[in-house]
């Protein structure tokens, strides 16, 4: 019996543990991720730069809740000339920190990174690290419901000056 109580006081404090919110959610914050919820299909235009080769490059991107709400995670197949490769990428808002950040993969077994993220109305910047010789930085800017431009840049002198490495447009095609 003593037994059977302790299995159910312990099955009780999981089960609470499991259905906790954590504190550094705010959900009208976390809730400006939704903009990217949905399937979509992009298509970009790396340009001849000291850092990329002028090629195409096209994307299906898939992004979606976690269970609990909390997380946007995304999963992108980018074909270029060279091959296909997979990204993924996880979204949050931290209430306690005041910002959002990015986790991603540039695909299985490879180390992930971590960045900040600036939503400011429907503009997104990942923004560069000032540390950095060169720096770069990328916007998505989703001002037209159901469309992405997005736009990669370097500089090389402060953040003075930016040269456009990629662009492009993604588009919704289902929720």
């Amino acid at each position: 019996m003593k037994l059977r109580i302790l299995l159910t006081l312990a099955l009780a404090a999981v089960c609470a543990a499991q259905t906790n919110s954590p504190d550094t959610t705010d959900a009208a914050a976390t809730k400006k991720l939704a903009v990217f919820v949905g399937k979509w299909k992009s298509e970009g235009n790396f340009s001849d730069t000291a850092y990329s080769k002028a090629h195409k490059v096209t994307s299906d991107i898939d992004c979606r809740w976690s269970p609990l709400e909390d997380f946007l995670i995304c999963e992108q197949r980018i074909s270029e000339p060279s091959g296909q490769s997979i990204q993924l990428s996880v979204f949050s808002y931290s209430s306690k920190d005041g910002n959002y950040t990015i986790s991603s993969m540039a695909g299985p077994g490879k180390q992930p990174w971590n960045g900040a993220v600036m939503i400011e109305g429907t503009l997104w910047t990942y923004p560069a690290n000032k540390a950095d010789k060169v720096q770069f930085r990328t916007t998505n800017d989703f001002s037209v419901p159901g469309t992405e431009v997005f736009k990669t840049e370097f500089s090389s002198d402060g953040g003075e000056h930016w040269t456009t490495m990629l662009q492009g447009t993604a588009k919704k095609i289902s929720r």
